[in-house]
C-alpha cells in the first residue's frame, strides 16, 4: 500500500469477538489499489488477541485502535468518526474481506454522484464462497423509489461509502438497533435527500454469511421491528404507511414464528402452539409452518433441525 495514492476516506471497522477475521479484514483494506486516509478500528475490549492483531497492523496502515469495553456496533461506529477528520466514510465488518478494486471503485463513483455508494457483494461462508451476490437478493431502486423500497427492505450493503457531511446531517448511528442500525441510519439519510448509486461491475467484497437455517433466532426480528417502528412516524405518503405496516406485520409474524420453533425445539409443545397461533396472519409461507408447529409441534421442530443440518432428503 506504501505505493497506492492516498485517497480523502476513513476505513471504520467495529471488531467484536473479531480475533479470527480481524487480520484478514486489514489485509484487505491493505491491498487496495487506493490507500485510505485513516483506518479506525474499535474494539469491545473483552478481545485481547483482537486487540493484539489490531497492534500488529499499525504499523502496515494508517492504524488507531481504540477500546471501547460493553459498546454496540453503532457506538462504536460512532466513536471511530469521533477519532476520524476525513470527509468520506467507508464501512467494513470486521469479518468481511474487501477484493482490491473495492475502495477505489466507491470513491470514483462518490466523487461524480454523490450520495450513498453501495458495493455488491459475493456471499461468503469463510470457506466457499457462492455465486449468488448480495445485489442479486437485494438491488437497488431508481431514486424516484428508493424512499419507499428501503422501507420495505434494507437494499444497502454494509460495504457503503458516504460524506461524513450527508452522515452528520441524518443524525448519525443511532443505538437501540444492533444488528440493523445501518438500516436505520440508510432510512433517515434517504430522506434527508441522499440518493443511492450502486457500483457497476462485478462484486468487489465477499461478505460471511452463517449456513442456511430454516428460521433466525426471535431476537433477530426485534432489531428489525425496532427500526421500522422507528421510521413509522416520519412517513410522508399514504404509500410509505402502508410499506410500514405491512412489513411489521410480516416481521412480528415471523418472530412469533421463530419463538415456536424454539419452544418446540426445548420440548414445550404448549408454548409452541401458542406462538404459531400468533404466526398465522403472516404469508402463506408463514402460515403454513406455523399450522404444522400447531398440529405438531415436536415433529415439526425436528424437521427444522435436519432442514438446518442439510441432512433432509
Amino acid at each position: 500500500m506504501t505505493d497506492a495514492p492516498t485517497s480523502d476516506v476513513v476505513v471504520v471497522i467495529p471488531a467484536f469477538r473479531a480475533a479470527s477475521t480481524l487480520a484478514d479484514a486489514l489485509a484487505s483494506v491493505e491491498s487496495q489499489t487506493i490507500a485510505p486516509r485513516e483506518v479506525v478500528v474499535v474494539l469491545d475490549g473483552d478481545d485481547p488477541e483482537a486487540e493484539r492483531v489490531a497492534s500488529d497492523w499499525t504499523q502496515r496502515l494508517p492504524l488507531r485502535a481504540e477500546v471501547q469495553a460493553h459498546a454496540g456496533p453503532a457506538a462504536a461506529r460512532r466513536r471511530a468518526l469521533e477519532l476520524s477528520t476525513a470527509p468520506r466514510v467507508a464501512l467494513l465488518d470486521a469479518d468481511d474481506v474487501w477484493l482490491p478494486e473495492h475502495l477505489a471503485s466507491l470513491v470514483d463513483v462518490h466523487r461524480r454522484l454523490g450520495g450513498i455508494v453501495t458495493a455488491d457483494a459475493f456471499l461468503w461462508t469463510g470457506e466457499r464462497t457462492g455465486t449468488q451476490t448480495r445485489r442479486h437478493r437485494f438491488p437497488v431502486p431508481v431514486p424516484e423509489r428508493q424512499l419507499v423500497e428501503i422501507l420495505r427492505e434494507n437494499f444497502v450493503f454494509i460495504g457503503s461509502l458516504f460524506s461524513r457531511a450527508d452522515y452528520e446531517r441524518a443524525g448519525g448511528f443511532r443505538d437501540g438497533f444492533t444488528g440493523a442500525e445501518d438500516w436505520d441510519l440508510w432510512i433517515r439519510m434517504i430522506r434527508a435527500g441522499a440518493v443511492v448509486h450502486a457500483v457497476p461491475g462485478p462484486p468487489t467484497v465477499r461478505y460471511r454469511v452463517a449456513g442456511h437455517s430454516l428460521t433466525r433466532a426471535p431476537e433477530v426480528y426485534d432489531r428489525y421491528i425496532a427500526v421500522l417502528e422507528a421510521a413509522a412516524p416520519a412517513c410522508r405518503t399514504a404509500e410509505e404507511g402502508t410499506v410500514v405496516s405491512r412489513r411489521l406485520r410480516w416481521l412480528r409474524a415471523r418472530r412469533r414464528l421463530a419463538r415456536a420453533y424454539a419452544a418446540a425445539g426445548a420440548g414445550d409443545p404448549a408454548a409452541a402452539r401458542r406462538e404459531a397461533t400468533g404466526a398465522f396472519r403472516g404469508s402463506v409461507v408463514i402460515a403454513a409452518q406455523a399450522f404444522c408447529l400447531f398440529v405438531a409441534p415436536r415433529v415439526a421442530a425436528a424437521l427444522g433441525r435436519r432442514l438446518r443440518s442439510g441432512r433432509l432428503g
